[in-house]
């Protein structure tokens, strides 16, 4: 079993929860996923590999996941919400209102913050999860070049 599953196997065992088969195949599509998946994504990707398994159950599974803190979930106002494997402490997106395009930023890129509002506001197994939206440079001159036409 890979690391990352073994280690999910480990964290629910030691939450009072199995990994499951249908748990693992759905924990094993998003941590393979080179994106983040939406429900839609999710659900045609385990039907690919068991017919049998539920929408609920995939809605289930997340939930769980979420809780214990093995999946992460991104939302974007008035978008679906995107799932990807939570791997490290901070965690941050750069996504382009107009296509979507998601790109991970550098943990680095607040330097200290996580520590200084735990400090400062004295909140504890704080996890930081900065989420910034506008357009890519590909979209934004599209954008131009529609509103030159208008």
């Amino acid at each position: 079993m890979h690391s990352f599953l073994q280690s999910s196997n480990d964290l629910l065992r030691q939450r009072g929860y199995r990994l499951t088969p249908q748990r693992h195949m759905i924990l094993r599509v998003i941590q393979e996923a080179d994106e983040h998946l939406s429900i839609d994504q999710i659900m045609e990707r385990v039907q690919q590999l068991n017919p049998y398994v539920s929408l609920s159950t995939v809605y289930r599974t997340l939930e769980l996941l979420k809780s214990v803190g093995l999946v992460r979930e991104s939302h974007l106002p008035g978008e679906q919400p995107l799932y990807e494997t939570a791997e490290g402490h901070a965690h941050h997106h750069l996504i382009c209102r107009r296509c979507k395009a998601t790109f991970h930023l550098d943990e680095e890129l607040l330097g200290n913050l996580n520590e200084q509002l735990q400090k400062q506001y004295h909140f504890h197994g704080l996890s930081l999860e900065l989420m910034a939206a506008g357009y890519c440079n590909e979209c934004w001159h599209k954008i131009q070049q529609e509103q030159t036409q208008e």
